[in-house]
């Protein structure tokens, strides 16, 4: 098969596709799931969030609204799948787990009484910060961040569209986020 006759097959997929034909999509789809998923996996070098990149990818392809207007398909996965891991990338720089904030703190300064007290009061308030969570939450902050699971997974467990899922993630990282910014602000006046 031709480069040529390559590209006039996803041409014609791509214009099936812009006008809804689920039969385009799931051609694309097999066509080109492991290409995305590799090249996820390049990058995050974690099967789980790989799938859960190439996942996204794949949905925003059905939700372009101008699939037509794709003249080079391969090309357009490749920057779509380099854009997710990067958005990826910032999400998971932006939250630090506690728990390891909290572990570093111990380690760095185990001799030190105030480092102690001041270790169990980060603790005691941490606790407080996933007690102010909803119960929901609370289940999602545990299956996430302490038995690492994917969204989907999640979304299995809890009978709940993966898309919830990722929006509770979402909302639950913005509040330890917001709060935990305060508690790091006092670690590091404490400690510099």
């Amino acid at each position: 098969m031709s480069i040529q006759s390559i590209l006039s097959d996803d041409v014609d997929l791509l214009l099936k596709l812009s006008e809804g034909d689920r039969y385009a999509f799931e051609a694309l789809y097999k066509k080109y799931w492991a290409y995305v998923y590799n090249s996820a996996h390049k990058r995050l070098k974690d099967p789980t969030l790989a799938e859960d990149v190439t996942h996204d990818v794949f949905i925003q392809l059905w939700n372009a609204p101008n699939t037509a207007l794709i003249s080079n398909l391969k090309g357009y996965l490749f920057i779509a799948v380099r854009n997710r891991v990067i958005r990826l990338f910032e999400r998971q720089s932006r939250f630090v787990p506690i728990e390891d904030m909290l572990t570093q703190l111990k380690e760095a300064v185990s001799e030190s009484s105030d480092a102690n007290l001041l270790y169990n009061e980060l603790s005691q308030a941490y606790a407080a910060l996933l007690l102010d969570l909803t119960q929901q939450q609370q289940l999602i902050y545990d299956l996430k961040y302490v038995q690492d699971l994917s969204a989907d997974e999640i979304a299995v467990i809890l009978k709940l569209s993966p898309k919830t899922v990722r929006n509770q993630i979402g909302k639950i990282n913005y509040k330890l986020r917001t709060s935990l910014f305060c508690l790091q602000f006092i670690i590091w006046s404490i400690f510099t």
